[in-house]
């Protein structure tokens, strides 16, 4: 097959990578080389440090020290407690996020005046530095210099002051509000583009029914959304245990380890402790948690997958005797 370039009238070949496989290499290359160099090799040095003793200094200092590292982190009462603390983070912001996004995908999917500024606004969070809202934070909820506590008690809820970030009960709370609050919007255009291919005849039968709002979005828009949900949660999961920028510049996983994490426990350990290979076994076991989550969801797509090759290879059989 041929194309005419209208300019020039002349006949060109269209770019084939069957043909071409040397531009076609050219063309994946700088994705495979920085695939490669900024992730698999230093996944893998991870994991090679993770059997070591190092401080860190001089390759020189390296020790390799079989599993000692893991067999540290079942007696780290702060590994343990920052463990928990992702859980936490993990089960909050997935659950917040999925629902807060989710809902609002539903009331921004029809069209209506400023529809379009809303979801803009509902993006912005996303595109702010990681840094510079953990510092805004930082800064308003100050207890003794910020904004929130002088506001609370100029309108009459003094009793709401507090420490906030000092206080070991309301820091992680409040970071796993954060959290929810800068990653929704993301979120909230993944529902609106799956919601945007939905097929318009399923509500227009639904319509015909006699369906009302509530029994429409029950029983046809969240079943067809269903696969979308179970994306939306893997993401938002491995979002939420990737969090550290955010507390580092607030808490430092503090007040006594209060808003302490793997990733902000491991890089305390590598970076101020000396200790790399501890760190990194702490990342390691990171690693694990999230392909473990990724591993639960691919087998369950690819059952979903398989009912509903099963349920259409059904139906046509049966059209097949009907029509027969």
């Amino acid at each position: 097959m041929t194309t005419t370039d209208t300019r020039s009238g002349r006949k060109r070949k269209p770019f084939s990578a069957t043909r071409s496989p040397g531009r076609a290499l050219a063309a994946i290359a700088p994705g495979y080389f920085f695939f490669v160099a900024f992730l698999l090799i230093p996944l893998a040095l991870t994991v090679l440090l993770s059997f070591t003793d190092w401080n860190g200094y001089s390759y020189d200092n390296i020790r390799f020290n079989g599993v000692d590292n893991y067999v540290k982190l079942a007696g780290d009462e702060v590994f343990l407690g920052a463990l928990v603390h992702n859980i936490w983070f993990l089960l909050g912001s997935v659950v917040l996020r999925t629902l807060l996004a989710l809902g609002l995908a539903l009331a921004l999917r029809r069209a209506f005046p400023l529809s379009g500024f809303f979801q803009g606004v509902f993006l912005v969070p996303t595109t702010l530095s990681l840094v510079v809202v953990g510092l805004v934070l930082k800064f308003l909820l100050d207890p003794n210099n910020g904004l929130i506590n002088p506001l609370l008690r100029s309108i009459g809820l003094g009793a709401l002051a507090g420490a906030w970030l000092a206080d070991p009960s309301r820091a992680l709370p409040i970071l796993i509000l954060l959290d929810v609050w800068i990653g929704f919007g993301i979120y909230l255009f993944i529902f609106l583009s799956s919601m945007s291919t939905l097929p318009g005849d399923v509500f227009e039968a639904a319509k015909v029914d006699g369906a009302k709002r509530w029994q429409e979005t029950r029983y046809v828009t969240l079943p067809m959304l269903g696969d979308t949900i179970k994306l939306v949660v893997l993401l938002s999961a491995i979002d939420s245990l990737k969090v550290f920028a955010t507390i580092y510049v607030t808490t430092g996983g503090g007040p006594n380890h209060a808003t302490e994490v793997l990733s902000t426990w491991a890089f305390f350990q590598a970076f101020s402790g000396n200790q790399v290979g501890y760190g990194s076994a702490i990342l390691v076991v990171l690693l694990l948690i999230t392909l473990v989550l990724t591993f639960f969801y691919v087998r369950q797509n690819r059952e979903d997958r398989a009912e509903k090759r099963a349920a259409r290879r059904t139906s046509t059989d049966i059209d097949s005797e009907v029509t027969r």
